[in-house]
């Protein structure tokens, strides 16, 4: 193994990053956070709320993907950053730095 060299071509990027298995480990990683953003949101705001958070996928327009984990809720953003009338709860932050080990 010590004869083994590897060398980076880095003109293979895209091609790396538009594949199945990149798009499966993101998808992979959001499915883990929707459990924990899901079960703070019932337990700080309300059902309704944890019901709407899901995954969305998109490729970026250079070519990069994404899946991201999203309220669809008009004051999604209120609960996520705070306002002056509701109080910040970072639901999707906290579960998306919070590992399982």
């Amino acid at each position: 193994m010590a004869g083994i060299r590897f060398e980076f071509d880095p003109t293979c990027l895209p091609e790396v990053m538009r594949s199945e298995q990149v798009r499966a480990a993101l998808r992979t990683t959001a499915d883990e956070i929707v459990p924990r953003a899901k079960a703070l949101a019932r337990a700080e705001i309300s059902d309704e709320f944890a019901d709407s958070i899901t995954v969305s996928e998109e490729i970026r327009p250079r070519g990069r993907p994404t899946a991201k984990v999203l309220a669809d809720r008009e004051d999604a953003a209120a609960h996520e950053y705070g306002t002056s009338s509701t109080e910040r709860r970072r639901v999707l932050g906290r579960a998306a730095h919070t590992r399982e080990t």
